[in-house]
């Protein structure tokens, strides 16, 4: 019996729970600039994740099609979008936005672990997902 691999989109429910962003913004601890953008798009993209597993686990090519463009169009965007809110509102050399009020501080714990160890796994996992997916297409390719 042949062992089949499975994209890991299903694992990445977890990125709902960047909606903690859209509950520092009610709050006013964030600026809604970011934290719109980048909680929206957390949570939309561990949302979508559970269809696109689904779609995945149908074993065709459009649900590895799917699972490809789920990982680059809400993984990857979503990451590079929130990366590049950061940065350009953060204080440092590229910084260009100086938001007004409050800005809860994500240099302190628990908030470090985000840009510090959730941001790059996410990253490495979406391109893991997109490395196996490619793989599995040519083995079936080859199968066939």
């Amino acid at each position: 019996m042949r062992c089949r691999r499975r994209g890991s989109s299903r694992f990445r429910f977890y990125r709902v729970f960047g909606g903690q962003w859209l509950a520092y913004w009610l709050r006013g601890l964030l600026p809604g600039l970011w934290a719109l953008p980048a909680g929206t798009g957390d949570v939309l993209t561990g949302l979508f994740a559970v269809p696109a597993a689904i779609a995945l686990a149908a074993d065709t090519a459009e649900g590895r099609k799917a699972a490809i463009l789920w990982n680059i169009f809400f993984g990857f965007a979503d990451l590079a979008v929130a990366i590049t809110l950061g940065m350009i509102m953060s204080p440092g050399p590229f910084q260009l936005i100086a938001p007004n009020g409050p800005s809860v501080g994500l240099d302190s714990y628990p908030n470090v672990l985000t840009p510090a160890f959730v941001v790059p796994g996410s990253i490495l996992l979406h391109a893991l997902s997109l490395r196996q997916l490619r793989r599995r297409r040519r083995t079936e390719a080859l199968g066939r």
